[in-house]
């Protein structure tokens, strides 16, 4: 019975043959006392039965010396209870075998304590099975060793639960072999904790595979070290959702590469947080493809600093909607440089606020290209205009090309002259315009300035007593195709026009898109006066290859502190009537004296913008929409430009003879100040507030 096994003494169960253990009843085995257990020999321990394994108390199981605890057969330890394999010393553990470990029931592994489970050898964690590693408890997972971490295989990391993977403390995560990384389930991504996913070293986060990426959740993404997120692959940063990206902190966003900026999606890009835009560099701004520009926020627009807007590629800026446009602050649009503005759109710059148009300065203006010729009111309601979208084509520049352009309406006319007496007026440079070759060889700043060159008493209007004022000619284009047909091509006396004054002034206004810039009037036969002005057409430069006309001389011409128009810019005849000072600037537009301009001069600027900024019922129909030619983003392409500019410096110098402009000292002006050449300088440039041209 069990008392008699009870009263056997150590020596009596040294005694026992195998056979004579063996054939002890489980309640026998059960009624043993931890000095008996002690006691039998590793040979009759090996001969126990299962059933008798199972049946020592918990205190016969932990009094089982190592070697007797050696002997157990794999059978024998399979069948512990939970309680007896609790009941294992850490020195029990440790002697197990690998085949003893492996044998152990996942229930008896998830009975393990965390002591127990830290002192399982790393070669015997090895060879627990996927099943035996899933039913390890978290606190069991927390206690392994980064050595027996290590240890694991890819099947067992892979087997680990989500609760398990959260358990895992920093250094664990941290010791995970890359091949074990790679081979985690999505599931056990997402599981990492905050913590955990900073844990991860720079090779581990290379070694995700791009489904582990795109699993991290947003706050793993958002606790990225700024080395973790530098290492992740551009394949992987393309995977991202736009929740991931939008959870990047803001060091996180400034540690992208270049090119895991080009490879962050469209999606991703508009996913951006104001203050993570804030956070690009200039390298990444310039990284930027043209998608991705055109895909930020207008919110993330507004946020760029001054910087960074100057960073952004010509090519890019064209590719910005108006909304995004719209959202430039006055800071951002003074940020611009010049190859900036002039890579503008006309349907980009009629988008801007008046506001955003008066924030230009001096030397940004200059890069808005202008195209303007005189139009006389014909029926006296005004000067009145028709939008680019109206469809009329006109070589407007005067450079062999036709193109679309805001037009005089059909009730008024245009100021010409047939200088090649063929009948037609063919071009621009017919017209009295900033396509008007004067004497000098040179362009003329505007209408007035090339009417002027008529005047020959200098009595400020153009009348019988000056000599070309019989070859005007009003071409009112009744039906508003800019073809100058038969009989739309009028004489003054036939209309009773007896002198035209080169006198204007400053009123600005808008019409359809057009600049009515600067007016005057002229006189009829029967003693009454008439409104004239120049008009600023809006133009689409996309086949034009001609020279624009510079804001420079526009601002030269809108003086609010003159009220007289004055003899043209580059003529060398400066009206009596205009101050000396305005005079001097007029003749040297690239002088010394004209970089350091008064407040006046940025008064005129900003009256110019203001009038500007009420441009919006001009925009070009679907059916004539611009389309460009995009500038390679390259730094050749930005060098090539700027070398093509400083050569524009020099030629602008020179007059179409080859002499010296007047005023001009030989000193080579800055590219800042260049001849807008945008068909040159920018072969992507059109569709801009359109720039004079010339032949």
């Amino acid at each position: 019975g069990t008392s008699q096994v009870s009263a056997l003494t150590t020596n009596q169960v040294v005694a026992l043959t195998t056979a004579q253990v063996s054939a002890v009843t489980t309640a026998g085995v059960a009624a043993l006392s931890t000095s008996q257990v002690a006691a039998i020999e590793t040979v009759d321990i090996a001969a126990l039965k299962t059933s008798q394994i199972a049946a020592l108390t918990t205190a016969g199981t932990a009094a089982l010396t190592t070697n007797q605890v050696q002997a157990i057969n794999t059978a024998g330890i399979a069948a512990l209870r939970t309680a007896q394999v609790a009941a294992l010393t850490t020195n029990q553990v440790v002697a197990l075998t690998t085949a003893q470990v492996a044998s152990l029931t996942t229930a008896g592994i998830a009975a393990l304590s965390t002591s127990q489970v830290a002192a399982i050898e790393t070669a015997d964690i090895a060879a627990l099975t996927t099943n035996q590693i899933a039913s390890l408890t978290t606190a069991g997972v927390a206690a392994l060793t980064t050595n027996q971490v290590v240890a694991l295989t890819t099947a067992q990391v892979s087997a680990l639960t989500t609760a398990g993977v959260a358990a895992l403390s920093t250094s664990q995560v941290a010791a995970i072999e890359t091949v074990d990384v790679a081979a985690l389930k999505t599931s056990q991504v997402a599981a990492l904790t905050t913590a955990g996913v900073a844990a991860l070293t720079t090779n581990q986060v290379v070694a995700l595979t791009t489904a582990q990426v795109s699993s991290l959740t947003t706050a793993g993404v958002a606790a990225l070290t700024t080395s973790q997120v530098a290492a992740i692959e551009t394949v992987d940063v393309a995977a991202l959702k736009t929740s991931q990206v939008a959870a990047l902190s803001t060091s996180g966003v400034a540690a992208l590469t270049t090119s895991q900026v080009q490879a962050v999606s469209t999606a991703g890009i508009a996913a951006l947080k104001t203050a993570q835009v804030s956070a690009l560099t200039t390298n990444q701004v310039v990284a930027l493809t043209t998608a991705q520009i055109a895909s930020l926020a207008t919110a993330a627009i507004a946020a760029l600093s001054t910087n960074q807007v100057a960073a952004i590629e010509t090519v890019d800026i064209v590719a910005l909607r108006t909304s995004q446009i719209l959202a430039l602050t006055t800071n951002n649009i003074v940020a611009l440089t010049t190859n900036q503005v002039q890579a503008l759109t006309s349907t980009q710059v009629e988008a801007m606020t008046t506001t955003q148009r008066s924030a230009f300065t001096t030397v940004q203006f200059p890069h808005l290209t202008l195209s303007t010729p005189i139009i006389l009111d014909m029926n006296g309601d005004g000067v009145k205009t028709l939008g680019i979208s109206s469809g009329v084509k006109f070589d407007l520049f005067a450079d062999g090309n036709q193109v679309n352009t805001g037009w005089v309406s059909g009730g008024d006319g245009l100021l010409v002259m047939d200088r090649n007496h063929d009948g037609l007026i063919n071009d621009g440079s017919e017209l009295f315009g900033s396509s008007t070759t004067l004497a000098s060889g040179a362009k003329a700043s505007d209408g007035y300035a090339a009417l002027s060159e008529l005047d020959t008493n200098h009595d400020g209007v153009v009348n019988s007593d000056d000599a070309g004022f019989a070859d005007l000619r009003v071409w009112i284009d009744a039906n508003s195709d800019g073809v100058s047909a038969s009989g739309e091509v009028k004489t003054l006396a036939s209309l009773g026009i007896t002198s035209i004054s080169t006198q204007a002034t400053v009123q600005i206004s808008q019409d359809n898109g057009n600049l009515v810039g600067l007016t005057s009037s002229y006189e009829t036969s029967d003693g009454a006066t008439h409104a004239a002005a120049d008009v600023w057409f809006v133009a689409d430069k996309s086949n034009s290859d001609a020279p624009t006309l510079t804001v420079d001389q526009v601002i030269a011409a809108l003086n609010p502190s003159v009220q007289t128009m004055a003899t043209a810019v580059g003529t060398g005849k400066v009206a009596e009537t205009i101050q000396p000072t305005l005079a001097a600037d007029a003749a040297q537009p690239d002088s010394a004296t004209a970089g350091v301009q008064s407040v006046d001069l940025r008064s005129r600027v900003s009256s110019l913008a203001q009038a500007m900024g009420t441009f919006d019922s001009s925009a070009p129909s679907d059916g004539l929409a611009v389309t460009r030619v995009d500038l390679p983003a390259t730094g050749k392409a930005a060098a090539a430009t700027l070398a093509v500019g400083s050569m524009v410096d020099v030629m602008k110098q020179f007059d179409a003879n080859g002499n010296m402009v007047a005023g001009q000292s030989g000193t080579i002006a800055s590219v800042a100040k260049s001849l807008n050449l945008p068909g040159i300088q920018d072969p992507a440039n059109k569709g801009f507030l359109a720039g004079t041209g010339g032949k």
